[in-house]
């Protein structure tokens, strides 16, 4: 296990931008990414646990935050962007259906956001949550929950939806080119990362034949396989604040 808020992966990316990975010990992956040259940086997917480690990195790089992205309302943890903005002033970015009310900047699919000479690019990914938001990248894509390393986010928890699932899973995720690199919102096996190509091969949750049996597995066999959610009520009515 690692200590809570620790930098796990630090690495130059294939245009040579700043790529950062922070994980705590229930799994939850949070990101920075920047712009080496202005030092221009958004901060993705923040957990109150691993707020401090990011902005030691911050600090470390003397990074310009813009941006504090959320990629959806999440329901297992606190998310960190309101304490981040105070100590940064960035902008909290989240989908347009994001119901917190402390969002600066609304995005719809497509939307892009510019980090200097780096651009983000958001694609909507609806299925574990309505307001799931896939972040682009040059050479990456920051999926959140809605396609986990061998699995993919449960449905069957607050605006969720099996069916969107599947359409994000096979109709977005699934013509998105094979070497796109695949970094996950949550991991509880140990895995930093993946390729798109890899998960479209190996990937159970992307290789059921229609719909309907994903639907049907995911609503009724799926929730029977998983445990309770970690701090549900709590982190819904602080995420939705």
């Amino acid at each position: 296990m690692t200590e809570a808020g620790q930098r796990t992966v630090s690495m130059k990316a294939p245009d040579e931008y700043i790529f950062e990975q922070f994980r705590v010990e229930r799994g939850c992956l949070g990101y920075i990414v920047a712009d080496p040259e202005t030092r221009f940086a958004a901060i993705i997917d923040p957990e109150e646990e691993m707020a401090e480690a990011m902005m030691d990195e911050v600090f470390r790089r003397n990074l310009r935050p813009k941006y504090i992205i959320d990629t959806h309302t999440h329901a297992d943890h606190i998310s960190a962007a309101r304490e981040l903005k105070t100590k940064t002033c960035a902008k909290i970015v989240m989908h347009e259906k994001a119901p917190a009310s402390i969002v600066d900047m609304r995005v719809v699919d497509g939307d892009r956001l510019p980090l200097g000479d780096l651009t983000i690019k958001f694609r909507y990914a609806p299925g574990h949550a309505k307001d799931l938001v896939a972040v682009v990248l040059p050479g990456r894509i920051l999926t959140a929950d809605a396609l986990l390393i061998g699995s993919c986010g449960r449905t069957d928890l607050l605006n969720g939806n099996a069916t969107q699932q599947f359409f994000t899973l096979t109709c977005v995720f699934g013509t998105m080119p094979d070497d796109l690199e695949v970094w996950p919102g949550h991991d509880y096996k140990g895995h930093t990362h993946s390729t798109l190509g890899e998960e479209k091969k190996t990937n159970p949750k992307m290789l059921f034949a229609s719909e309907d049996e994903f639907v049907e597995y995911m609503d009724i066999e799926n929730p029977k396989k998983l445990s309770d959610v970690c701090q549900l009520a709590e982190s819904l009515r602080a995420n939705l604040e």
